[in-house]
This record gives C-alpha cells, structure tokens and sequence, in this order.
C-alpha cells in the first residue's frame, strides 16, 4: 500500500494527464476518480501469478469500472495479462507504460518465470459510479477500498 501522500498526488496527477485523456478518446468515458494505491509483486522464485477473474464481481467492487496495471520494472519474464475470453495472447506493457482495460473483462496475470514484477494496480471510476459506491458501502473494507477523488 502507499501511504505516502505526496506519492498519491503525484500518481493522481500522472493518470489525471496521461490516462483519462485517452479513456475519454476511446471510450467516451469521464473518469473523476481513483480507487486503490497498491503495488503488487509477482514473483517468479515462487512463480506469482493471479488467476482468472474479473474486478466488478462483488457488491463491493461493482462500481469499478477500469483496471489499469502499470509496470514499474522490466526485467523479469512471464506476468503477462491476458484476457481468456478473447485468445491466449498476452500483454506485456514497458515499464511506466499500462494496461487500460474493462473491470467487466475476465482477465488473468500468468505466472512470472523469472525475477520479479512489479505493477501499480489502480482502478477508475466516475460519478455515477461512486453513487453504486455509495450504496454498497457496508461491503467494502474502508481501510483498502476507499480513496479521494481524482484530480
């Protein structure tokens, strides 16, 4: 998790110019706020991987709207997202780049052969959203799920 504030905003600026410029120009969507601060790790000693899933399945969780997964390194082998109901090619983004895909979308992460990757895990949303938030709120763990608004 991170914790540190000045980091956030800096995050927070950094997908508020580069990111949601190019949701709105390819999905014609407003994104006006950010939902988690974590860097996760996959590890290849232990062949870290995450299965099949898709990020809206739970009350909780049903007003994300857009995953994005950034690499901060890229040296390590494996830790592809793919997305099985659309093929077995996966995607592997440069570091600083990102995968910009549907909450909606079944998605895996394959196992990471060798070194370690690390990625910044956030989720969009927008004003109406935060609404369907709002109302499931007794579902969600206020210490990992609840942010500011972006921007």
């Amino acid at each position: 998790s991170i914790e540190d504030q000045a980091l956030r905003a800096m995050l927070r600026d950094s997908i508020r110019d580069r990111l949601v410029p190019e949701i709105k120009k390819a999905f014609q969507f407003d994104v006006t706020r950010i939902e988690r601060y974590i860097v996760a790790c996959y590890d290849g000693a232990s062949h870290g991987f995450f299965r099949a899933h898709r990020d809206t399945a739970t009350a909780a969780t049903a007003h994300r709207r857009f995953a994005v997964s950034i690499n901060l390194n890229d040296d390590f082998k494996g830790g592809e997202v793919s997305f099985p109901e659309y093929g077995t090619r996966g995607y592997k983004a440069p570091q600083g780049g990102a995968v910009v895909f549907s909450c909606s979308m079944l998605h895996k992460v394959s196992r990471v052969t060798q070194g370690k990757r690390y990625a910044f895990l956030p989720f969009l949303y927008d004003e109406a959203a935060a609404r369907i938030r709002d109302a499931n709120r007794g579902f969600i763990d206020e210490g990992v799920s609840r942010e500011p608004q972006a921007g």
